[in-house]
């Protein structure tokens, strides 16, 4: 055997042909009695009580006086009229009979064991915390119950541009974060790589309206998977319409527009209107455009072109004032009126037919062009008015 004592508590081991074994043997016990549920009158004491008690111990402190000189940190334990001292190992625990408090062994000192949860430098539940993630989860899933009045997750910041949010990571690299982003807006970002940050939806803390990359930048904005405000291709306004630029651009959008005298290729007609578009596919869409005295023009767009102006027949545009421009009727489909040579009916394509009771009365009631042809006595003009 390489020592007497044990190599942790120093107990003497019992001899072989050793005299008197039991004093060995009571001695190790002595050691056990002193080590075992290991219990102080207090710590840090540096002078020695006048009238110890029996079986009591102190831990003493740096500099202790008196019988206690030179046993800096030790256990004195007063035992059968004399002092015994016991060198504490690290991780020692022992009961502090005046703090009420289980201490354990760090260094020199003894150290607070404490049971309390308040106040945790950190916690990490299945895997180590740092500074950073003080509380850290290593878990196939973490819930948070209400106890019958629901239950919230609050994430506080103490001012408005520090950041208060949910980051959601792929291998340790951010790819979607959702929350108070360096403001008071709720935000939702995305990001490919962990480092360029797209904000993709930002709802407005004052109002609500909703801003970011997945929403529409104008009105008139095609690109796929965006969002529509009101207003959007003039849908859900009450406001003006969008003003088209080109009457004969082919990338407009379905939807509500208006027209203007700024309006390049627009058809003749009143100053202002109201343009419909409505898609077919990619070449083809239909243009209607409804003036404000009423009256409508439509065309469409077969992927070769447009097709000629046509005007929408309505109650307004049936019977009433027949015009038109090189050869396309621009206002009613039929006229009919009198006047004191008698009655008339045009039509949008050129016919014209004049009536007039009164043989005396040789002139018919509106002029022709080219050939005309009389019929009956009653006097009836047929003809062309253009």
């Amino acid at each position: 055997m390489s020592s007497a004592v044990s190599a942790r508590l120093q107990l003497p081991y019992l001899m072989p042909a050793q005299a008197q074994k039991h004093v060995t043997h009571n001695e190790a016990l002595r050691h056990l009695d002193l080590l075992v549920q290991l219990s102080v009158e207090a710590i840090d004491q540096s002078d020695p009580p006048l009238s110890p008690v029996d079986g009591t111990l102190y831990a003493l402190g740096a500099s202790p006086t008196g019988a206690w000189q030179g046993k800096d940190h030790q256990i004195a334990a007063w035992v059968d009229g004399a002092w015994t001292f016991l060198q504490p190992a690290q991780g020692w625990r022992l009961f502090d009979q005046g703090a009420g408090q289980v201490m354990i062994r760090t260094g020199t000192d003894w150290i607070a064991l404490s049971g309390e949860t308040d106040n945790l430098e950190g916690l990490g539940i299945g895997t180590s915390y740092d500074t950073t993630n003080r509380l850290a989860v290593m878990s196939q899933a973490s819930l948070f119950s209400g106890d019958g009045t629901g239950h919230q997750i609050k994430v506080n910041k103490s001012t408005d541009t520090q950041t208060a949010s949910l980051l959601f990571q792929s291998g340790w690299t951010g790819h979607a974060e959702i929350g108070l982003a360096g403001d008071t807006e709720l935000s939702v970002k995305t990001s490919a790589d962990g480092s360029t940050w797209r904000t993709a939806l930002q709802i407005s803390a004052v109002d609500g309206t909703v801003t970011g990359d997945v929403v529409m930048n104008d009105p008139k904005d095609t690109t796929p998977g965006r969002l529509m405000p009101v207003g959007a291709f003039g849908l859900g306004t009450t406001g003006a319409a969008q003003l088209l630029d080109d009457m004969d651009a082919t990338d407009i959008a379905t939807g509500q527009y208006r027209m203007g005298t700024a309006t390049q290729n627009r058809p003749m007609g009143s100053t202002k209107g109201v343009v419909q578009v409505q898609r077919c596919d990619a070449n083809s869409f239909l243009q209607s455009v409804t003036f404000d005295d009423g009256v409508t023009l439509q065309r469409y767009h077969n992927g070769g072109g447009f097709t000629p102006w046509a005007l929408a027949m309505t109650s307004a545009t049936i019977v009433g004032t027949v015009s038109e421009s090189g050869g396309q009727p621009t206002e009613a489909a039929m006229e009919h009126w009198a006047n004191s040579n008698g009655s008339y009916i045009r039509f949008a394509d050129g016919t014209q037919i004049c009536t007039n009771a009164n043989s005396s009365i040789t002139t018919a009631p509106m002029p022709f062009v080219g050939t005309i042809t009389k019929v009956g006595s009653n006097r009836v003009w047929i003809g062309r008015w253009y």
